[in-house]
């Protein structure tokens, strides 16, 4: 047996798993004759016995000394209804905020000459818009797709013209190799 194969099958000699087939005696040959594997038969055998004598930490601090002290009397504040009385309060403040905001008209963005913050309480018209509407931006990729059509079309008649002067110019060398190559014949004979 190979070592590889005997790697996948480490398994069972490690747990003793009962099998008497004649590849276990196989197996337990190459682990004899093999340095390599008994090596990691040995080294999983030593994970085995770490894991059996393992025991789980106690917690730095019991949850049961909190309760304790909560039940004789010491006095402790509530964080939950703390916190949820600021959330509370902090969630209003920022809906009351967004709505002002939506009121007020707001114009909020970030392009290439950085962050611009704009309210005004009616809606007018934009003297400049530094942004692409989607039908703007539609017909500009719409005008870029055709002008690359247009050249992909113009490259590829180019190679085609260039492809049959090439052929064209290959058939008259051949007709004219032909033709001396007949007249040479034709002078031998």
């Amino acid at each position: 047996m190979r070592c590889d194969e005997i790697r996948e099958r480490i398994v069972d000699v490690l747990y003793d798993e009962p099998g008497g087939s004649a590849k276990d005696a196989e197996l337990r040959a190459h682990l004899r004759t093999c340095p390599a594997c008994r090596e990691e038969l040995a080294e999983l055998k030593q994970t085995r016995n770490y894991l059996q004598i393992w025991k789980d930490e106690t917690p730095l601090r019991s949850v049961a000394t909190t309760a304790r002290r909560a039940s004789a009397g010491h006095r402790m504040p509530a964080p939950s209804v703390f916190s949820w009385r600021y959330l509370r309060y902090a969630a209003i403040a920022a809906i009351a905020v967004m709505c002002l905001l939506a009121i007020a008209n707001t114009h909020v963005s970030w392009n290439k000459e950085g962050f611009s913050f704009r309210a005004s309480l009616f809606a007018g018209h934009e003297a400049e818009k530094d942004y692409y509407t989607k039908q703007e931006l539609r017909d500009l990729l719409e005008q870029a797709l055709d002008d690359t059509e247009s050249r992909v079309n113009e490259t590829n008649f180019m190679m085609m013209q260039r492809m049959l002067d090439t052929i064209e110019q290959d058939r008259w060398m051949d007709l004219r190799y032909v033709r001396s190559s007949g007249t040479q014949n034709r002078d031998k004979n």
